[in-house]
Order: C-alpha cells, then sequence, then structure tokens
C-alpha cells in the first residue's frame, strides 16, 4: 500500500450506497481525484462529514496508485481556517456555489501547481477575509482571476472608451459583432475595474446587487462558451438572494 499525505478541497459528495460515499476533491498532488467515504450515522462518518463540506480544506493519508478510481483515506485533518468559512452564513454559501462550480470545470486529472496555489490561497483569503462588501465581491474575483488558470483569460488590451467586448472571441471591438453576446458602455467600464481587482480591494468595486449580478452573469456566460455549460448550477439563484 502506497500511502502519501494529500491537501485537499471539497468539491461534491454523492451517496452511493448506506454505507459508502464518493467525494470528490482537487488535491495538490494530483489533480482532482475521488475518495471513499463512510457514509451513515456512525461518529466518524458524521465527523468526516463535518470536515468535508464544499469547499473545505482538509489534509489525509490516502492509498494513490496508478490505475485505482477510488482512492481510501484515512487520518482526515481539517485546516483550521475552513471552520472560519462554516461559520459565515455568507462565506459558507459562497463556498458552496464555488465548489458546485469548480466541481464542473475541473475534470482533468492532472495535477497543476499555480491552479492549486491559486486555489489554495484563494480559500485561506475568503476564511480571513472581514467586510460585507469584500466578501459579497468575492466570487467575481474569483472568478475573473480563475479564467487566467483555465486558459481562457480575456483579451481586454484594446479598451478604449468606444470599444465593446465581444464574448464569444475573447477581445475588444471597434465596433458591435453580428450577435448579442458583448458587453459596452457601463457594463464594460465596471468590467475593466473588476479586471484590476484583487482580494484586498474587492470591497471597493461599483458594485450593488444589479451591477453584481450582471457581472456574474457575464462571466458565467464566459465561462459556458469556452470551457463547459454551467446552467446546471443548482446554489446560484440561492446566492444572489443572499448577496441582495
Amino acid at each position: 500500500m502506497a500511502l502519501s499525505p494529500l491537501n485537499c478541497i471539497a468539491l461534491r459528495t454523492v451517496k452511493v450506497s448506506d454505507s459508502r460515499n464518493l467525494l470528490s476533491v482537487w488535491t495538490r498532488q494530483h489533480g482532482r481525484l475521488t475518495l471513499a467515504m463512510p457514509a451513515g450515522n456512525t461518529p466518524e462518518a458524521r465527523r468526516r462529514k463535518a470536515l468535508t463540506v464544499p469547499l473545505a480544506v482538509f489534509d489525509c493519508i490516502a492509498d494513490v496508485r496508478p490505475g485505482k478510481d477510488i482512492i481510501s483515506v484515512r487520518d482526515i485533518t481539517a485546516a483550521p481556517l475552513s471552520l472560519a468559512v462554516a461559520g459565515s452564513p455568507v462565506k459558507n454559501l459562497t463556498a458552496m456555489f464555488l465548489a458546485e462550480l469548480l466541481d464542473l470545470l475541473l475534470k482533468r486529472s492532472d495535477a497543476d501547481e499555480r491552479l492549486s496555489d491559486f486555489l489554495f490561497y484563494s480559500l485561506e483569503t475568503l476564511a480571513l477575509l472581514d467586510g460585507s462588501a469584500a466578501v459579497a465581491n468575492f466570487h467575481l474575483v474569483f472568478l475573473f482571476r480563475l479564467a487566467w488558470y483555465a486558459g481562457i483569460a480575456p483579451d481586454l488590451s484594446g479598451w478604449h472608451r468606444h470599444a465593446v467586448f465581444d464574448l464569444r472571441e475573447g477581445a475588444m471591438r471597434n465596433s458591435l459583432p453580428l450577435h448579442h453576446d458583448f458587453i459596452a458602455g457601463r457594463e464594460l467600464s465596471a468590467l475593466m475595474a473588476l479586471s484590476r481587482a484583487d482580494y484586498s480591494s474587492a470591497a471597493r468595486l461599483p458594485f450593488g446587487r444589479s451591477e453584481r449580478n450582471r457581472a456574474l452573469d457575464f462571466i458565467l456566460d464566459y465561462y459556458s462558451m469556452h470551457l463547459t455549460s454551467l446552467s446546471s448550477l443548482k446554489s446560484l439563484d440561492v446566492l444572489r438572494m443572499m448577496l441582495e
């Protein structure tokens, strides 16, 4: 048995029997993996369920072998900052939304050091964020930055006052395209503000509820056009209501 340590981010749990769940995770060491977890109401099953809620960060020891699709784990311990996310209703809902989205986006199984560094750093930042505006805008900054690591970073280099951003092409244009998938005017100015933001400046983004929802719509449309459909997101409507 080749036991090795794993640093994990929980994505989605699926119940497969009365005694077993399958947990999809992103790991720093191996990329995406599927872990076998106990189901039911035993003390160990309850403990593991509490430590592996959506987007929870945890460490474990795992039996990782080539060609093995479902991995056995033991010695699960939570990262301390995960508790800070779980204790905040808005942060917790943000985590649920991002876990659902990442479960759809991170289908490849290979390790990716730069992506992993970004994900683990972002979740640590979410846990430490203070202030309602910073937390409310976190997912927008996260998704905009994630596009770089997903290989679909928008080209905003041609921006000027009268430019439009073509969502299909992922680039600026000087004239309207022959379709409706574009951003212009004040909405494009808001996108440019988001492109310059990081987690430390998220609270200063000029977004109210309406602007935040429109920006999220554009980002999800962009991901759907360039990676995979996100129309099945179940937590999106709840997130919108929570951030009103």
